[in-house]
């Protein structure tokens, strides 16, 4: 490809020199022997030598090692007999594919997640279908990479949504499905069972009409705990087992070592997803053309992390990554303990080095993240942080597209497409609140940023409460700009997407498109058979306007209902649209159009969906904290009290809760009094006494434990 500069093979090399490899292959009959010299002499010469020549000089953990490779390798197979180096290139083919194995997690997953990662796993699982075909499918099946990934997988794998979490250049995406058939055929259950709950297991195309034999694929329900951490890559899941009506809280600090370009600079940040919605997100995949969005997307502020010194000339800075502010290393944070049990889960983060160094002095000597998943839904984070200068230290929230951010006192709500997340913040140095939508990210979702005044040491203690909600258009009259609508992204049309706040028909905006362009809600949660209907007022100077009802399964619109146009109008008109959902629906979209020779305004959108249900009524929750945060925190529902204390610096202290004496020198602790149970959950090996009698601990396993407070 010329315009890689270079001449060299690039990701189109590898994928054409696989089709064409397949298309020789299986063709090779009916060419004549003038067509099969021409397809060889170009596969040779313009694919595979070139591959061989630079496979070496990739880094074996990139994706373009397992595209190129896989290439290579099945246009060896392909030419095995009628090319003399076709038997060297597959061997080389295999090596260097096993080298890309051997760069992911020792303990588990991709280094690049399931987005990249499952870029390089499905080439990788070509690879070994074509290697069956020769017998060779055991030189690269045994290897520990393809024998953990179904745990990596169904770790992963969010019941509520069935996506992944993907941190860094990436979003929910569903993974690695084509190697998981692969060893779902080998005879693997749990692989099974993830292309069964992932609905792989139908023949609605080529490859799995070819693929799937259902006599081999037997799924299993795994038995295992499937709440797991993988230290080598960073990740670590928190869950409720397979419930998917719980909270799903994805975190990440690391890699500790490897340095993975499409990384960001998101150590000790986290996701959580809840109802049909991911209320705690990141920006997800970064921007190459604006430097503004690829600040947001890219850096510490962009997520759920911690940032020093938030100001104006901060955010106004596009300078990624921003030393003394953001984090500046790609790897050096990590996990260092990591709990699973039947009540709660537990992982603790370590990212102080993350944030490199000023004049030989590190800009943080402590930036401990502990974060305590009590099931289903109530998370607590505890920040404990120390410099050797005072900073604010702000810790950073972000809503997903869509949300709206609603703060009193102490309490922050991120309102989400059916879901809202509640947020309690407390600090012994004070917490005060900024919000809004970074410049050029508005279709990224609102920021809040928590902040403490400048101290050399502190803490931050966060509590997180989900709930439902019956909010179903987080924005639908534009008042909060953009946010939660889906924009024209081509850079010609982005910039026609304009929130107008001197047009409108109700409120204080309306969404404007200049000459072309579109608004799509975000994807509504629907069961087929049932009918949505949406409504709206819209104006324009000229025709080119009108909607569309899009249905959408498996990520894909499959099917729509046509809407009607927009009058060119300088005047409000009433507009909608109704549908009945069809077979296999998952979710529905309404897409407002408009290209034309003019303008067209959007406004007061709303939607009728006749299975909502009742009325969702808000938890009644109570959160206190204890020694302003810094000593503990107490949440209070539903006749349960859960006690939560964390350890002082220079000394363990008791607390009065209820009537009750609890002390425990660990660095954070847990109980519940409900009436039913009397046990306790601590972080290390100081155990949690109620009225000075040690508590039962909670079951689980450790699957990493440091010690050292």
């Amino acid at each position: 490809d010329p315009s890689y500069g270079s001449g060299k093979p690039c990701l189109d090399t590898g994928h054409a020199a696989i089709w064409v490899s397949i298309f020789y292959d299986w063709g090779r009959d009916r060419l004549s022997d003038t067509e099969a010299e021409a397809i060889r002499h170009a596969l040779v010469h313009k694919a595979l030598q070139p591959i061989a020549e630079i496979i070496e000089s990739i880094t074996p953990y990139h994706n373009f090692t397992a595209v190129i490779g896989t290439g290579l390798g099945i246009g060896g197979i392909a030419l095995l007999g009628e090319e003399p180096h076709a038997s060297a290139w597959l061997d080389l083919a295999i090596r260097r594919l096993r080298l890309n194995m051997d760069a992911q997690g020792a303990d588990g997953g991709a280094m690049e997640g399931p987005g990249y990662g499952t870029y390089a796993g499905n080439q990788i699982a070509d690879m070994l279908w074509a290697l069956g075909g020769i017998g060779r499918a055991n030189e690269l099946a045994d290897h520990p990479y393809l024998k953990g990934l179904p745990q990596y997988c169904i770790s992963l794998l969010d019941p509520g949504t069935r996506l992944q979490p993907c941190f860094g250049d990436g979003g929910p995406t569903l993974g690695f499905v084509h190697p998981m058939l692969v060893l779902a055929l080998q005879g693997n259950r749990d692989a099974a069972w993830y292309c069964q709950t992932t609905r792989q297991l139908v023949l609605d195309t080529p490859r799995r009409f070819l693929l799937l034999d259902p006599k081999r694929i037997r799924p299993r329900r795994p038995r295992d705990n499937p709440s797991r951490c993988f230290t080598d890559i960073g990740y670590a899941i928190l869950r409720d087992h397979f419930n998917p009506d719980s909270a799903f809280i994805a975190f990440k600090a690391g890699p500790p070592k490897a340095v993975i370009g499409h990384n960001h600079y998101d150590h000790n940040s986290f996701v959580l997803r809840y109802g049909p919605v991911w209320l705690a997100w990141d920006p997800g995949y970064r921007s190459y053309f604006d430097p503004p969005q690829r600040k947001y997307c890219v850096s510490t502020f962009g997520h759920n992390s911690i940032v020093l010194d938030l100001d104006d000339a901060y955010l106004a800075s596009t300078k990624l990554p921003d030393l003394g502010h953001d984090q500046v290393a790609l790897n050096q944070g990590r996990i260092k303990a990591f709990f699973a049990g039947d009540a709660v889960d537990y992982v603790c983060g370590d990212a102080a080095a993350t944030y490199g160094e000023k004049d030989g002095e590190p800009i943080l000597e402590r930036f401990d993240r502990h974060m305590l998943f009590i099931k289903p839904d109530i998370v607590v984070i505890h920040d404990v942080l120390a410099a050797p200068v005072p900073h604010r230290f702000s810790a950073m929230l972000h809503g997903g597209n869509g949300a709206a951010v609603r703060i009193e006192d102490n309490e922050v709500r991120l309102l989400g497409r059916g879901a809202t997340l509640r947020a309690y913040v407390f600090s012994p140095r004070g917490i005060s609140f900024r919000h809004g939508l970074y410049p050029h990210s508005a279709n990224r979702g609102p920021y809040v940023a928590a902040s403490t005044r400048a101290a050399k040491a502190t803490s931050i203690t966060t509590v997180l409460i989900p709930e439902r909600n019956m909010r179903l258009l987080p924005n639908p009259g534009f008042e909060q700009g953009l946010s939660g609508w889906s924009i024209r992204t081509t850079p010609e049309d982005a910039p026609h997407h304009v929130a107008d706040q001197e047009i409108f028909h109700s409120g204080k905006a309306s969404g404007r498109v200049d000459g072309s362009g579109y608004y799509y809600t975000g994807r509504i949660p629907a069961h087929p058979g049932t009918t949505i209907g949406f409504t709206w007022y819209a104006r324009a100077t000229a025709t080119g306007g009108n909607a569309v009802i899009y249905y959408w399964r498996q990520g894909k619109a499959f099917r729509h209902t046509s809407g009607p146009d927009i009058a060119a109008d300088k005047q409000w008109h009433a507009y909608e649209c109704h549908g009945t959902i069809p077979p296999g629906t998952e979710e529905v979209s309404l897409a407002l159009n408009y290209f034309g020779k003019g303008q067209a305004w959007f406004d007061d959108v709303a939607v009728q969906l006749d299975d909502r249900g009742q009325e969702v009524q808000p938890r009644q929750v109570v959160v206190t904290p204890i020694g302003e945060g810094a000593r503990g925190v107490r949440i209070e529902e539903d006749g349960k009290t859960h006690v939560i204390l964390f350890a002082r610096l220079e000394s363990p202290a008791p607390v009065e809760v209820s009537g009750h004496r609890l002390e425990s020198g660990a660095a954070m602790a847990w109980t519940c009094f409900d009436g039913k149970t009397e046990t306790a959950f601590t972080t290390d090996a100081d155990p949690l006494l109620l009225d000075h009698a040690p508590l039962q601990a909670a079951a689980g396993v450790w699957q990493v434990r440091d010690d050292r407070k």
